[in-house]
This record gives structure tokens, sequence and C-alpha cells, in this order.
């Protein structure tokens, strides 16, 4: 079991203790921090969690390893020093402000024999592996579109003239940090680091980006990943092959997966399908079964807990996590730099 002490008092926050139940107690969060001490007690009392501070450092040598759910802009220095005092880390995406801040926490873990792992929940569950699996069922990649388009209900206000801090890019959550990672992630998992790339980005009128796309270049595919926090999408991925199209209709909290040949269409994933046990059957799959898809964003993240919670009693992690994390923050940077 690993004990874990947790950054952060918000809503992500209270997703990863949900989740936790799920680990099989492979996961004890026992201890929180806040700012303030009377932040960190009501948090404590209200998730019935042991320990509350308001000392950071107090609260590391508490624990085995630190859950860090705060702002962006504070992963680098929160992590460093967990990974001093010899703690393992595992940072909500994005890890860190910029590509140098996260191969620095990379390999100041790496230094000390230490886990550092970012939290992007959709890389880790069986419903991903249900993609990865088709594609080999649909010939040769040639082109994909991969999307993430989620408004962002504090864009009402910047419309109305009041810039709240969703919206501020001095806070390093721009519409690609925020949104973007998961579909720069999701297309990074499943293709590899392009050969090249170029992007646009949407910024508004305080330098702030609100959306983008950029195009990977591959020897014999190309890839369009978009995402915003200002538009109202629909968010549909779409990935097309010789022989068929593999078809996505959320990447962050799937539903429904398709695959469509030339005479039929296979449905490889339906929320439908779960029975009254919470398993769900893949339709065509004799005998196969997954945990029925995610009602909620903590349902899915327990799966990241357990990625992180093996690699710790192993002492090893599969390098492809941070070669996609670091991948995913310099196409960021790049990007970013167009505005």
């Amino acid at each position: 079991m690993v004990r874990i002490g947790i950054v952060g008092t918000n809503y992500i926050s209270e997703w990863f203790l949900a989740a936790r139940k799920r680990t099989g107690g492979k996961v004890d969060p026992v201890a929180v921090y806040s700012r303030t001490q009377e932040r960190a007690d009501e948090f404590a009392q209200q998730q019935d969690i042991p320990l509350a501070f308001s000392d950071y450092g107090q609260m590391i040598e508490a624990v085995d390893a630190v859950y860090i759910a705060s702002p962006t802009s504070a992963h680098r220095l929160q992590a460093l020093q967990a990974i001093e005092s010899g703690k393992h880390v595992l940072v909500e995406k994005t890890m860190g402000a910029s590509l140098a801040e996260e191969q620095e926490i990379f390999q100041a873990a790496k230094s000390r024999g230490l886990i550092a792992m970012e939290a992007m929940r959709h890389l880790h569950t069986p419903h991903q592996q249900i993609i990865r699996d088709a594609l080999t069922k649909i010939g040769a990649i040639r082109y994909a579109q991969v999307q993430m388009l989620q408004y962002s209900g504090r864009y009402d206000k910047f419309r109305e003239g009041e810039i709240l801090n969703a919206f501020r890019p001095e806070l390093g959550n721009a519409a690609i940090v925020d949104i973007g990672v998961y579909s720069l992630e999701f297309a990074l998992d499943l293709f590899g680091e392009p050969e090249s790339f170029t992007g646009a980005g949407v910024f508004l009128s305080n330098g702030f980006e609100g959306s983008g796309t950029i195009q990977f270049t591959y020897d014999s595919m190309i890839a369009d990943v978009s995402y915003s926090k200002i538009v109202q999408g629909v968010n549909p991925t779409a990935i097309h092959g010789e022989d068929g199209t593999l078809t996505v209709n959320y990447i962050g909290e799937p539903s429904r997966i398709e695959l469509h040949r030339r005479d039929r269409t296979e449905v490889l994933l339906d929320l439908a399908s779960a029975d009254s046990s919470g398993e769900l059957k893949r339709p065509g799959v004799s005998g196969q079964f997954i945990q029925a898809p995610p009602a909620h964003q903590s349902d899915q993240m327990h799966h990241e807990l357990l990625t992180f919670a093996a690699a710790i009693e192993s002492g090893t992690i599969d390098p492809r996590w941070e070669k996609i994390t670091l991948a995913a923050r310099g196409i960021m940077d790049r990007q970013l730099s167009v505005g």
C-alpha cells in the first residue's frame, strides 16, 4: 500500500479520492496539504483523511508519495521538494510549465531512484487499450483527426469583460495546456512522435490562447490535432486506414468506439452494453469483458493510480509515459510561441 499525500483541495482531488476506492487498497490517501490550516482541516474532515497540513514539508515527511493537483505554475517546486525528501510524485497534467521544468522533475526522480509520473488518466484505461488494439484492424493509417473541444463556463465571463484565472495567460493554463494535452497525448500514444509538425492558434485580446490546431506529419500519414476552450464542440475523433476507420465519440471519456469497414460497422465499446454487474462486454469479442465505461472522471482515474502504485512497488515504470509527457510539452512550448 502506498501512503499518499494530496496537494490541493479542489474537485480534481475529490476525483482522486473517489478513484482510490477502486484500487483494491493499493493507494491510501493519509494526508492533505492546503495553504491554510483551516481549509486543510475542512477538506480532511469532509473526505475522511487522517492528517491535514498547511506546512508542505511536514506533510511530505508523513507519506510515501505525493499527488500534486495544484496549479501548473506550482508543480515544479512542489515536485522537486518532494523528490528531494525521497518521495515519489504523481503530478497532474500538465506536469510542468515548460519542457525544461518537466525534464528537471524526471531527472531529479531518476537520480534518487524514485518514480515521477504525469497523471493523464485516459491513457491508462482499458478503453484506450481497445483503441490501440483496433488500430491493427484498419490497415495502413493515412489520416487521423483528433479533437478535444470543451467550452469553458468561465469564458462567458470573459465575453462579458471579466477575466477570470482560467483565461489569464500568466498562469500557464492556455487551451493547449488545459485541454489540448488530452488530444496531443492521445495522438502521441497511438502514433508516436511526428517527424515534423506545424500549428496555428487562436489568441484572445489579452494574449490568451483559446483554441488551436496542430498537424503532425509522419512518413505515411498525417494527423490533425485540435483543441479549444472557447467553442462548443461535439468531439468526434476519427482514425482512417486503408481498410477501415476507427471512431471515438470523446477521447476524454469514451462511451462509444466503432470500427467502420466498407461493408459493415463493428461496435467495440458501448455504454449501453454495460450489464447489471457493472461489466461491459466487448461486442464481437467472445468472453472478453472490461470494466464498465465511466459515468464520471473519477471512474477512470483508478487506472492511473494502479499504474503509479505498481511502478513504486516494482521500482520501475514504462519509459513511454515519460516520453509522451515530454513530447507533448515540447509541442506545447512551440505552439504557444506562435502567439
